[in-house]
């Protein structure tokens, strides 16, 4: 629980630290995107390397003696995958869309480069007097309006972050002295990688939206907060249901999280599309994310042999 609990403020800091950037710096569309491809690859070997085969095998354990239960394993990896589609076409329809000759950047690809002052705007009363007033506020609703989804989709995003992370950390901890710790920990960088660019391109959209840099912060520190706050809740709860089960629920709510990770990684994150605009060629784009699909394997059973 105490790794736990460090894993997820590391990961609540880090994503606010990098959402916070767009407010202050020019950033390198070029390097972002190089980044964001990398952690693709990473989320998509973390899925198929890690998250699902230890899922199956917890499954496994649970039902010893009997067949393996194919439908469940099935099952929980569908749920997981609509799930994510669900969320990004009913809770977040505007946060996907690329822009054509207007101001929506895709979700997970950060846009253009962004140059802003953090300095300014916060403190600068409104030009104008009677309408201008008005003028105003109107555009800060229409600013929430079209913010608040966005941000409410990416929060329930990162809610199932959290349920990968809690949950890998309950089979951990479940596991021998010794056994499967690598588990959290390849899931912890996984999602420490992908927080990033996720973050960068959120305070990016909110930006777009001609949200307060004040409010941006807020929507960002929300945002940041979720991962965290469904690894523990996600933990303590599996951790009463999963008593005297044997680990079932354990190893059906690790291959939800695998669907998600499927889903975030393939379908919300375009790498063609995000490398195409810097300018990569397509052999780069699959080095890119090659060498973050072979990474967590490489962690799993080379870095930490032990393990296994």
């Amino acid at each position: 629980m105490f790794t736990l609990l460090f894993m997820s403020a590391l990961l609540g800091v880090s994503s606010f630290l990098s959402g916070i950037l767009p407010l202050s710096f020019t950033l390198s569309k070029h390097h972002i995107s190089r980044f964001s491809t990398l952690g693709s690859g990473i989320l998509i070997g973390t899925a198929l390397g890690v998250i699902i085969p230890e899922g199956i095998e917890t499954l496994a354990s649970a039902h010893k003696g009997d067949a393996l239960p194919t439908s469940t394993i099935a099952l929980a990896l569908i749920v997981g995958f609509t799930f994510m589609l669900a969320v990004e076409q009913l809770v977040a329809p505007h946060a996907h869309g690329h822009a054509h000759g207007g101001n929506t950047l895709p979700l997970h690809a950060v846009g253009a480069t962004v140059e802003f002052d953090a300095g300014l705007g916060e403190g600068e009363e409104p030009q104008g007097q009677g309408h201008g007033f008005l003028q105003v506020d109107a555009d800060e609703r229409a600013a929430r309006a079209r913010a608040y989804p966005l941000t409410f989709g990416l929060i329930t995003h990162g809610l199932a972050d959290g349920l990968a992370l809690g949950v890998s950390a309950l089979a951990s901890a479940s596991e021998a002295p010794g056994a499967h710790n690598d588990l959290s920990l390849i899931v912890f960088l996984a999602l420490i990688i992908h927080k990033a660019p996720t973050s960068l391109a959120l305070t990016t959209q909110l930006l777009n939206t001609a949200l307060p840099p004040r409010e941006c912060r807020r929507h960002l520190a929300v945002f940041s907060a979720s991962t965290p706050v469904g690894a523990i809740a996600s933990y303590l709860l599996l951790s009463f249901f999963s008593a005297g089960a044997s680990g079932g629920w354990t190893g059906v709510a690790l291959l939800f999280s695998g669907g998600t990770f499927l889903y975030v990684a393939t379908v919300l994150q375009d790498v063609s599309h995000a490398s195409d605009d810097v300018g990569d060629k397509p052999p780069m784009r699959v080095l890119l994310i090659a060498t973050g699909i072979i990474l967590p394997y490489i962690i799993s059973h080379v870095v930490l042999p032990d393990v296994h």
